[in-house]
């Protein structure tokens, strides 16, 4: 995978792109190198001079998991923050610590995922609705199994919620649950791996539209049952592995 440390230049000139600020890192003096996600360039490292003290020109704009519409000048030595006007900052996810740690790693996962300089609006996509999902207080384990699965079908990885992995058949009743997704009943017959009684609801949480998810999501936040999400991610996380 390219490294985001060695995008190509884009021609001199001013831009403006919306996005989301992914990571900030302090250089020398008042400067701040940001790792920005941003519309049709994607992932970019981006030099913000005069981003700390209390001076900063930038305010939360700069902030990780912030989105901005951000004016960029591309100059011979490097691409530049001008200015910076928020779009949302999400300070209600920050609030939360549960809703904070997941959101990161999301986040991180979109960093460890992303090729630099490539054009990925369909994954900004799914990453601003995550964001609005954790704002809207949808259970964190299902919007994070949701967020993983809908980054997997992105890139072309993510196992089939209908179709058994083996025979391409619909699951039917009592499919299971391989390392190369699920099984049909007569597929997933000769092996140890217990019968996914919550294929429904892993089906809603991957596959409903974004409104309908969100109203589905959040009647099931005093559900205990739904703390199977996170072995779910675990089983999705697998599948990253084929990409990198």
């Amino acid at each position: 995978m390219i490294s985001a440390y060695e995008t190509s230049k884009l021609p001199q000139g001013y831009y403006t792109y919306g996005g989301t600020v992914l990571l900030r890192r302090d250089t020398c003096g008042s400067s701040q190198s940001l790792l920005l996600f941003m519309r049709d360039i994607g992932m970019r490292w981006v030099s913000a001079p005069g981003a700390t003290g209390r001076k900063n020109r930038f305010g939360g704009a700069i902030e990780p998991m912030a989105w901005a519409e951000f004016h960029l000048f591309q100059s011979v030595k490097g691409l530049y923050l001008q200015s910076a006007e928020v779009r949302e900052d999400f300070l209600a996810v920050r609030s939360s610590p549960k809703r904070l740690l997941a959101s990161m790693r999301c986040y991180k996962r979109v960093k460890q995922t992303l090729m630099a300089e490539h054009e990925s609006n369909q994954i900004l996509v799914i990453l601003w609705n995550t964001m609005l999902a954790f704002n809207e207080n949808c259970p964190e384990q299902i919007v994070e199994y949701r967020f993983n699965w809908r980054l997997l079908k992105a890139l072309g990885l993510a196992p089939s919620l209908q179709s058994c992995c083996e025979c391409g058949l619909p699951l039917g009743e009592e499919p299971r649950w391989s390392s190369n997704g699920l099984l049909c009943s007569r597929c997933g017959s000769g092996t140890a791996n217990k019968p996914v009684r919550e294929l429904l609801d892993i089906q809603r949480a991957a596959m409903l539209d974004h409104h309908r998810f969100v109203q589905w999501a959040k009647k099931q936040t005093y559900n205990d049952n739904m703390n199977f999400f996170g072995e779910y991610i675990k089983k999705l996380i697998i599948f990253f592995t084929n990409f990198s």
